[in-house]
């Protein structure tokens, strides 16, 4: 019976192990990838993406350095698109994404709208360093730096607005009632309330154990990347964005989030769209919703 508990535990611990890293790590577990990822969209979806990716990797960008909060080298990447960076789209990915995935299916937008368009790799992801994904909690802070970096090189008087993804969508969430004066607006498309919110409905009853696991090894708490008291304190106007049909970060943050916030906001919630398609399967009526949200809060 002790032998039988002993390999019940060593199991267990395997795959506790197995399941941090493929939630959590730069290199994640080769086991539970060939297991569980599965395609999330359509095969179309990932060959107009990919194309649009390739086509941002051709176009010349300055590729700027800055250090991250734990010491890693973090990469960013600036297209300009004829504002002189006096008025800067700065686009944040998503999760175990890159800013080439998430940019490309955005540039020609923002190209045609004549806004610099400005991206960048989270730690642990694309051409950063770093070791582990920080669910919003260390890209927040990462992206501030961004901002900051920004300002000093092209002038305290820049307009920025922020446009994040999925855990990008978080992220911008988080840094709403942190940033200066000179972000003007935010879109947060499917952005979710907390990793819990986002996460639950996947680990379960595991959330905790892999929180407290997160703790020791990575030194942050899961439960830190709840934007709940950051959409509180902050007045930046906010459009929030989110597919009616996405099961990765369930549907119902959306409305959530643009329930819970009292500044000033609009919304795009389009059906039969699943986790941050909306530009794939519409993009006449998201480019409007943009249009106008620019419209309202940017010098024209």
């Amino acid at each position: 019976m002790k032998i039988f508990l002993l390999v019940l535990l060593l199991l267990f611990l395997f795959f506790m192990e197995e399941l941090y890293r493929y939630i959590f790590c730069r290199k994640s577990s080769a086991l539970f990838t060939l297991l569980f990822d599965s395609k999330g969209h359509e095969e179309n979806y990932y060959r107009v993406r990919d194309e649009a990716a390739d086509r941002l990797r051709d176009i010349p960008c300055e590729t700027y350095t800055i250090t991250g909060g734990h010491g890693e080298t973090l990469k960013g990447f600036y297209y300009p698109c004829g504002a002189g960076g006096k008025k800067i789209v700065f686009l944040i990915h998503g999760y175990r994404s890159n800013h080439l995935e998430t940019g490309g299916l955005f540039y020609d937008y923002y190209k045609s709208r004549g806004i610099d368009f400005f991206c960048c790799d989270h730690t642990a992801s694309g051409e950063s360093g770093g070791r582990f994904i920080g669910f919003d909690v260390w890209e927040s802070q990462d992206c501030l730096r961004w901002i900051d970096f920004l300002r000093e090189k092209f002038g305290s008087d820049i307009e920025i607005m922020l446009h994040g993804f999925s855990m990008g969508g978080g992220t911008v969430l988080q840094m709403s009632s942190h940033c200066p004066e000179n972000v003007k607006l935010i879109v947060s498309d499917s952005g979710y309330r907390s990793a819990k919110a986002a996460m639950d409905h996947q680990v379960g009853p595991l959330y905790h154990p892999l929180r407290l696991i997160n703790r020791l090894v990575a030194g942050y708490d899961w439960n830190d990347s709840d934007v709940t008291e950051s959409l509180s304190a902050s007045r930046i106007p906010i459009l929030f964005v989110h597919g009616q049909d996405d099961k990765f970060v369930p549907y119902e943050n959306g409305p959530q989030l643009y329930a819970m916030y009292q500044g000033e906001k609009d919304c795009f919630f389009p059906p039969k769209t699943r986790h941050i398609e909306s530009m794939y399967t519409c993009p006449e009526e998201y480019a409007e919703k943009l249009d106008n949200f620019i419209g309202k809060y940017m010098t024209p």
